[in-house]
């Protein structure tokens, strides 16, 4: 993701009011995001970051949308070239005519003239596919069509706009959010976009993608906090967001080479300030000007390194 301005005007449109609201506090957020992907840890090292903020509300999806939106972009290849190298009855993710197809792959039909792509029961024209990618290990229980949404104005911003099918066709759980699963999933419906940008807004459900067991496609994961046991961190996950204290207590334990307590300073629970300061008390510093991000008025921030 390009670097944000916080000058920018970043909004969250309000659907209950029918209007977009600026929130320059979102865009530091999702700058937060964007620093960390960029961020090349130490080998046996992790630094963590806790961010203070007066209200936690949408603070961890929005860091985690601006880890996401900074990621690798995925750029379609030859959808027949690629074809040609997929073993028959293999599992694929292909998007087509704005939707995301997942199923098996049993050919190429070049009987009528266009080569068409034979995946589970049908068979798509070649110059309709704008990407197609292999998955072995995809299961039949998540076979099935979605739609793709179409990319909005933060989307654009962040340069994926012309890529944004082809990234539909991946599926890894680079960041883990670990905290009120109902919390964090009603906060996925917010919509967000640039003040005087074309194009309409993105849901933060469509950029963090949740795995939801399902769907064909994800990126993110919403782990429960609560329980009595270590929420279970998908392997490929890079960075944990961690939102508010019963998460963070989970923090000593987890192993992601980023991490992200989110502590909430209207709650009267002062367990996530001691847990941090107690790990904190075995690590070294970090200055935030390493990250190239500072916290805005409002907000508290310091990161260190701790070895994992």
């Amino acid at each position: 993701m390009r670097d944000v301005a916080t000058r920018t005007r970043l909004v969250l449109f309000d659907e209950e009011a029918g209007e977009p609201v600026p929130a320059r506090w979102a865009a530091q957020l999702l700058a937060l995001g964007a620093r960390l992907a960029r961020w090349s840890p130490r080998d046996g090292w992790q630094l963590v970051v806790p961010v203070s903020v007066p209200v936690r509300d949408y603070t961890a999806l929005l860091i985690s949308a601006g880890w996401i939106l900074t990621q690798p972009i995925v750029r379609p290849t030859s959808a027949l070239a690629e074809a040609e190298t997929i073993q028959p009855r293999t599992p694929v993710r292909m998007a087509i005519n704005g939707q995301l197809v997942a199923n098996r792959f049993f050919g190429i039909d070049r009987n009528a003239g266009s080569p068409r792509i034979h995946i589970g029961e049908s068979r798509w024209k070649i110059e309709s596919v704008v990407h197609i990618a292999a998955d072995p290990a995809l299961p039949e229980s998540r076979f099935g069509r979605i739609q793709i949404p179409e990319p909005g104005s933060l989307i654009r911003k962040a340069g994926r706009a012309a890529n944004w099918f082809a990234e539909y066709c991946t599926a890894t759980c680079s960041v883990a959010l670990i905290g009120t699963r109902s919390r964090l999933e009603s906060e996925l419906e917010l919509l967000v976009g640039w003040a005087g940008r074309e194009g309409r807004y993105d849901r933060l459900r469509d950029i963090l993608r949740p795995d939801d067991g399902r769907s064909p496609t994800w990126a993110s994961a919403i782990l429960p906090a609560g329980s009595g046991d270590l929420p279970e961190v998908p392997a490929q996950a890079r960075l944990a967001v961690l939102d508010g204290a019963t998460a963070i207590r989970w923090m000593p334990e987890l192993r992601t080479p980023l991490v992200v307590p989110v502590i909430d300073r209207s709650s009267t629970d002062e367990s996530a300030i001691s847990t941090v300061l107690q790990v904190r008390s075995t690590g070294r510093p970090v200055e935030l000007e390493a990250l190239r991000w500072h916290p805005m008025p409002g907000m508290e921030a310091l990161a260190f390194e701790v070895r994992i």
